[in-house]
């Protein structure tokens, strides 16, 4: 039984942490709970452009990066897979992010 839970733990977890990937040291998912995006940028991000975009590549919205800690709202979107592309100069990062 109990080793039962912790598999089911295991594939929780993965599930969970799976909902948003980024390779990015400057750039930290803080939190992807509730249809939010909560991410923590270097300061040298500060002036880029945040872009999102469905799974067909359209461009869904475009804000600018303000704060080293920004939160990106999907609630009013529809469920499934979204890039979200920071953007400053030449440098790009881009976050995987699942909206259930």
């Amino acid at each position: 039984m109990k080793v039962l839970t912790s598999i089911l733990l295991i594939i929780v977890l993965s599930a969970t942490v799976g909902l948003a990937k980024t390779s990015d040291s400057s750039l930290r998912v803080l939190s992807t709970k509730r249809s939010v995006l909560d991410i923590k940028t270097s300061k040298d991000l500060i002036g880029a452009t945040i872009v999102i975009e469905n799974e067909e590549h359209d461009v869904i919205e475009s804000i600018p990066l303000e704060k080293r800690r920004t939160i990106v709202d999907f609630f009013f979107l529809a469920p499934g897979a979204y890039n979200v592309k920071i953007q400053k100069g030449e440098k790009e990062i881009v976050i995987y992010y699942v909206n259930k």
